[in-house]
C-alpha cells in the first residue's frame, strides 16, 4: 500500500462526526475485520468495528455495470430502493440480513453518501465479489482446500474472466464488471482490493467435452507444450508435467503412482490468464495515477498457494502494485510445520506480502470460552509479525457462530475477543517487542525498503541530524570505548617490557583529586583508598603518581563521540592503574588529535574543545595555549586527555603543520589511531585507502594500535521482490537533482548496476553468509623495502609508513552457495541475528516435501568488524574478556546496532533455483588512480550426483540452469570517488 494511501489507526469514527479513536497501545499493529453481514455497508461495518478498536473495514465492491443497463429494482422491503436492512451509521441495532436483497444490495449504496472521503481512503479496504446471480454453493476451481465463504468471494467472477472455455459472452460480462469495480475503488480513492486466488487448476468453463477428456483435471499435453526448466527432476526429464507444476493437494510427493483426479496444477492456463489480467491491471490508471490502488491477492496458506503466488507475480514482472494476502484458514498440523516454515521465509521476500488474515474457524477456544490459537499457528504468527510486523496489516475475517447479544462499545462486531487475542500475541512476545518497540526499531522505521545511494565519503559531508542520530547508537560508541579501553590496558601492562608509552615524570596527586578521578572513570568496581585513609591520610593530602603520556588519533572525528570515548577509556584505565596500594600508582594522560575533513563538524569540535574541561586535560581552556591547541606540559592531570582539534583531510597529514611536528618527532607519533571508516560491505567507503593513506604519512608509531584492527566483508544471496522493484524504479529518478527536471533519468542499466544501502525487511537471505576478503591494519613492516634507497625524506622512511605504500586493494572472489536445507530460514532478511527456534523448526525432518525452487533478486553484503584483539596471555579469561567486535553479519550480530545497514546488490533479472541447486557467485573490488568499484555476476548450477564421486579424477557435469550478466564491468554505473 503506497505511502499516501496507508490504512491508519486512531483516525476517528465511521460516521459524519468523529468519535474517539480506538484505543491501541502497540506501535505498528493495524488490524481489520470484515464483516460479512455488512459486507455491502461500509458505513454500518466501519462504525461497529471502531467501536472494538479495528483500524479498517473490508467491503464489497459494487457492480456498476448494473447502472449502466438502467436497471432500477426495488427493494424487498418497499422502500423504493433504500435498502431495508440498512440503519443510521449510529444505529445500535444489528440489521436483519435476511431482509436484505442481494439483487440491489450490490448497487445501491448508502454508504457512498455516508461516509466522508477521508474514511474511503484511510479506513476501508475493497474486495472483489461475485454477483449475486453467480453465486454458486462450490467452486470447482479451488481444489481439495478448506474453502470458506471468505476464500470463495469473487471466484464465480474470476472463472468466467480466466476460463479456457468457449463461453465468450460471459467472459465478456465478467470483465466488465470486474473494470468497473476496479474503477470505482480507484474513484472512491480506495487503499487496496482483495482479490480472489490464483486458480490450481485449469477451468475450462462451459466446455464439458474438454472438461472430461483429462481426468487429472490437467492441462493435455500438446507438442508445443512449455518447458519448464525448473522443474524438480532432472535434466533429461524436464518438461511437460513435472513435479515442478503438478502436485498432489496433501503437498505428499512420496507416491506419484496413485494421483487422484484432484491433482493441483499451479503452471495451469487459467493461472496465466489470472497473470494476464493483473499484468495489465497493474499497469493501468487503476494502479499508477494519484489513487494508486493496491492489489491483495488472497493467498490461502498451503505449499501450493504460496507457489502458484509466487509463479504469478514472475509473470507480472514483480510488479510492486501486485501484492498478496495470506490467508489462513485451516490449522497447520505438525508434520507440516518445517515445510511450512520454510516455504514462508522463502515467501516472505518473494511473495510481497501486504497482510494477513485469519478466518474465525481457525481459532480454538479457551476454557473460557474465548478465542485462541493453537502452538502451531502462535509460531505462524510470530514468525510473519517478527519479520513483518511494522508493515503487515491484520485482518480477522469469517462469521462468528452463535454471537452474544451485543452492547454499545461492546464486542459490537462481535469479534472483538479476536483481535484482543492478537494484539495479546503481539504484545507478549518479548522477541517481537525488542524487533518492533525498540528504539533502534522506531528508528529503522522510515528507511525499511528504501534504498539509498552509497556515499561518496570524501566529497560528501554528513547533516548534522544524520550525525546525532548515528550517535544514539547504543552499542557501536560502547564497542569502541572497551576496545580503546583493552588497547590502552595492553600498553599499561607492556610499559616495564618496552617504551610503549613515553614516562613524564612523577607528580603528587591529592586523594581528594584521585577520587574525583574515579568518580570521572564511572566509579570502577575494586577502586578503593580507605587503606590511604586508614594510615592516617586526610582527602587533602597527596600520592605519587607516575605519568605515562599516550598520543590517540581519531581520524574522521565527525561530531566527537571516538574522542568522548577515548576520554572515559583514559580515564577508566588510569583509575584502574592508580589503585595500588604498596606499589607504583600509574596513570595515563592522553593526547588526542582529532582529525576531520568537514569543516561544520570540525566547528561543533571547537566549541567542545572551548565548552568542555575533560577535552582540556580537565581544566578550563586556555586560549593562551600553545598552537597545538594543547595546555601547559607543568599542568598535567592523571587520567585526563588534552584534545587538539585539526581540519584536514586525514590522508594529507604532511601538509599541516602541526602533523608535521610529529611526523619529525617520532616519539609525537599515534600509539593508537581510532577511526569509524566501515561502510556496509566494510571497505565500500574506502577504509583501507584512507587508512593506508594515514599510515604512509609516517604519523604512525612503528607499534601503533589500529581501531579497528580488520573488518571482512561477507555476502548471501537474498530473495526480494520489494527490493528488485525498488531497484527498478530508480532508474527514472534525476541521474543529477541539482538540475530538476532538466536532467535525464538514472536510467535502467546504472540503476540496475548501483549497490544500494538499505534496510531490508521484505527480504529474505536464502543462505548462509559467506566472507569475501579481509583488510587489516596497519600493515606490518616489510622485512625488506627495496624503495627505502630511494627515499630522501628521514621521517617518510620510517618501516610503518613504507609498509602502507603501493598497496593494491583490488580483491576478487568466486563463491559457492549450495543448497541449504532450512532454505535459509532463521536467518530472516538478512539484517538482524539468526534466530535459532526458527532455524531448528525449519530444519525438521518431515514428511511432507516442499518444492525448493527459490528466486535470487540480488545479494546482500555486510560485514564484521575486530575492532580490538588483546594481547594474549596465559590466562583465557582474559584472553576473551579483550575481544571487542562490531558485526552486522547474521550470524555475528551486534543485537541494538543500527548504524550500517546492508548492502544490496541487484542483478538485472532475477534467477530461479531449482531444488538443490547451486548459487554461485562472483565478485570484484576493482580500482584506479582516482575510482574505486564493485563488479558482481551470478549464476545457478547443479552437478550430477554421479559427478560427485569422480570429480577428482576427471571434470563434474555440470549443468547452468541460469547466468547474469557481469554487473558494472569498468565501472561505468557506478563508483567511489578517491
Amino acid at each position: 500500500m503506497s505511502e499516501s494511501n496507508t490504512i491508519i489507526s486512531n483516525s476517528g469514527g465511521a460516521n459524519n462526526d468523529a468519535s474517539q479513536p480506538p484505543k491501541n497501545n502497540i506501535t505498528s499493529f493495524i488490524g481489520g475485520v470484515s464483516l460479512p453481514e455488512y459486507l455491502h455497508d461500509a458505513a454500518t461495518s466501519l462504525h461497529r468495528a471502531r467501536q472494538d478498536g479495528f483500524d479498517y473495514v473490508v467491503t464489497a465492491l459494487p457492480n456498476t455495470l448494473l447502472n449502466k443497463k438502467g436497471n432500477n429494482h426495488s427493494s424487498s422491503d418497499g422502500s423504493n430502493g433504500t435498502i431495508g436492512a440498512v440503519r443510521s451509521a449510529t444505529t445500535n441495532v444489528v440489521p436483519n440480513v435476511g431482509m436484505r436483497d442481494p439483487a440491489t444490495s450490490s448497487r445501491r449504496r448508502t454508504d457512498v453518501t455516508r461516509l466522508e472521503s477521508k474514511w474511503w481512503s484511510t479506513s476501508v479496504v475493497g474486495m472483489v465479489s461475485d454477483p449475486p446471480q453467480w453465486k454458486q454453493s462450490n467452486n470447482a476451481i479451488f481444489v481439495n482446500q478448506q474453502t470458506t465463504e471468505a476464500h470463495n468471494e469473487g471466484s464465480q467472477l474470476l472463472e468466467a474472466i480466466t476460463s479456457t472455455g468457449t463461453n465468450t459472452s460471459k467472459e465478456e460480462d465478467a470483465n466488465k464488471i470486474f473494470w468497473g469495480m476496479m474503477e470505482w475503488a480507484s474513484h472512491m480513492n480506495i487503499p487496496a482490493v482483495i482479490l480472489p486466488p490464483v486458480p490450481l487448476k485449469e477451468n475450462v468453463g462451459g466446455n464439458d467435452s474438454k472438461r472430461g477428456s483429462n481426468k487429472e483435471g490437467l492441462v493435455p499435453i500438446n507438442s508445443d507444450e512449455e518447458e519448464d526448466m525448473f522443474a524438480a527432476s532432472s535434466p533429461s526429464k524436464r518438461g511437460r508435467m513435472t513435479p515442478f507444476n503438478r502436485t498432489h493437494p496433501n503437498n505428499k510427493t512420496n507416491d506419484n503412482s496413485k494421483i487422484s483426479a484432484d491433482v493441483i496444477d499451479i503452471n495451469n492456463a487459467s493461472a496465466k490468464e489470472y497473470a494476464r489480467l493483473l499484468s495489465h491491471l497493474s499497469t493501468s490508471a487503476v494502479c499508477t495515477s494519484s489513487a494508486h490502488v493496491q492489489l491483495w491477492v488472497r493467498v490461502p496458506l498451503s505449499l501450493a498457494s504460496l507457489r502458484a503466488f509466487q509463479l504469478l507475480l514472475a509473470r507480472c514482472d514483480h510488479s510492486p502494485n501486485v501484492g498478496c494476502m495470506i490467508y489462513i484458514a485451516r490449522k497447520i498440523d505438525g508434520a507440516e510445520m518445517p515445510a511450512m516454515v520454510r516455504a514462508l521465509h522463502g515467501f516472505i521476500g518473494a511473495g510481497n506480502v501486504r497482510a494477513v488474515s485469519w478466518d474465525t474457524a481457525v481459532f480454538l477456544k479457551n476454557k473460557k470460552g474465548y478465542p485462541t490459537l493453537s502452538k502451531n499457528l502462535q509460531f505462524i504468527f510470530q514468525l510473519l509479525f517478527g519479520r513483518l510486523g511494522r508493515t503487515l496489516r491484520t485482518l480477522v475475517e469469517g462469521r462468528v457462530a452463535n454471537p452474544i447479544a451485543q452492547t454499545q462499545g461492546n464486542n459490537a462486531s462481535h469479534r472483538l475477543h479476536h483481535l484482543q487475542y492478537l494484539r495479546h500475541l503481539r504484545s507478549s512476545r518479548a522477541s517481537l517487542l525488542a524487533k518492533l518497540d525498540s528504539e533502534e526499531a522506531v528508528l529503522e522505521t522510515p528507511y525499511l525498503d528504501n534504498l539509498q545511494s552509497p556515499l561518496q565519503p570524501l566529497g560528501d559531508h554528513l547533516e548534522y541530524q544524520t550525525y546525532e542520530t548515528f550517535e544514539r547508537d547504543p552499542v557501536k560508541y560502547k564497542r569502541y570505548g572497551e576496545a580503546v579501553e583493552y588497547a590502552l590496558e595492553d600498553g599499561m601492562n607492556a610499559i616495564s617490557d618496552d617504551d610503549t608509552y613515553g614516562y613524564l615524570g612523577s607528580t603528587m596527586a591529592s586523594l581528594r583529586g584521585l577520587e574525583r578521578m574515579r568518580d570521572a572513570a564511572g566509579g570502577l568496581g575494586g577502586f578503593d583508598l580507605d587503606d590511604d585513609y586508614q594510615h592516617g591520610n586526610n582527602a587533602g593530602d597527596t600520592v605519587e603518581v607516575d605519568i605515562y603520556k599516550v598520543t590517540i588519533m581519531v581520524v574522521g572525528a565527525g561530531r566527537g563521540p571516538l574522542v568522548r570515548e577515548a576520554i572515559d577509556a583514559v580515564a577508566r584505565v588510569s583509575a584502574a592503574a592508580v589503585n595500588n596500594p604498596g606499589g607504583r600508582r600509574k596513570a595515563l594522560h592522553a593526547k588526542i588529535v582529532a582529525i576531520e575533513k568537514n569543516p561544520s563538524a570540525v566547528l561543533y569540535l571547537q566549541s567542545l574543545k572551548h565548552g568542555d574541561p575533560s577535552w582540556n586535560g580537565g581544566l578550563e581552556f586556555d586560549e593562551y595555549a600553545d598552537d597545538e591547541g594543547g595546555q601547559n606540559d607543568h599542568m598535567v592531570i592523571p587520567g585526563t586527555s588534552d584534545v587538539t582539534v585539526i581540519g584536514c583531510d586525514m590522508r594529507e597529514a604532511v601538509n599541516h603543520p602541526v602533523l608535521q611536528r610529529m611526523i619529525q618527532n617520532p616519539k609525537a607519533r599515534a600509539d593508537i589511531v581510532v577511526s569509524e571508516l566501515l561502510g556496509s560491505f566494510g571497505d565500500n567507503e574506502l577504509s583501507p585507502e584512507c587508512l593506508d593513506g594515514v599510515q604512509a604519512c609516517g604519523i604512525l608509531k612503528e607499534g601503533c594500535v589500529s581501531i579497528p584492527q580488520s573488518y571482512t566483508a561477507f555476502i548471501a544471496p537474498v530473495s526480494s521482490a520489494r527490493l528488485h522493484s525498488e531497484a527498478k524504479t530508480q532508474a527514472c529518478i534525476p541521474l543529477n537533482t541539482n538540475e530538476g527536471p532538466a536532467s535525464p533519468p538514472v536510467g535502467l542499466q546504472r540503476a540496475m548496476e548501483t549497490p544500494y544501502v538499505v534496510r531490508s525487511h521484505a527480504a529474505s537471505q536464502t543462505h548462509d553468509e559467506q566472507p569475501c576478503w579481509t583488510f587489516s591494519h596497519p600493515h606490518p613492516p616489510h622485512a625488506s623495502d627495496d624503495n627505502m634507497d630511494t627515499m630522501s625524506d628521514k621521517e617518510d622512511s620510517s618501516d610503518s609508513a613504507n609498509a602502507a605504500k603501493n598497496v593494491n586493494n583490488d580483491r576478487h572472489i568466486h563463491l559457492s552457495f549450495h543448497h541449504d536445507p532450512a532454505h535459509g530460514a532463521g536467518i530472516g532478511c538478512g539484517y538482524g541475528a539468526l534466530d535459532p527456534e526458527v532455524k531448528s523448526v525449519a530444519s525438521a525432518s518431515s514428511t511432507i516435501e516442499a518444492d525448493a525452487t527459490s528466486t535470487i533478486h540480488g545479494f546482500l553484503g555486510s560485514f564484521h568488524s575486530v575492532l580490538y584483539e588483546g594481547r594474549k596471555d596465559n590466562r583465557e579469561e582474559r584472553r576473551e574478556k579483550r575481544l571487542s567486535v562490531i558485526s552486522i553479519a547474521p550470524h555475528s550480530f551486534s543485537v541494538g546496532m543500527f548504524s550500517w545497514f546492508p548492502l544490496f546488490f541487484p542483478l538485472k533479472e532475477p534467477l530461479r533455483v531449482p531444488p538443490g541447486a547451486t548459487v554461485n557467485c562472483s565478485i570484484w573490488r576493482r580500482s584506479d588512480d582516482g575510482r574505486v568499484w564493485y563488479e558482481w555476476c551470478a549464476e545457478v548450477v547443479t552437478i550430477a550426483d554421479h559427478s560427485r564421486e569422480t570429480m577428482a579424477g576427471g571434470e563434474a557435469s555440470t549443468v547452468v540452469w541460469g547466468t547474469s550478466s557481469i554487473h558494472n564491468p569498468g565501472g561505468r554505473s557506478y563508483h567511489v570517488n578517491k
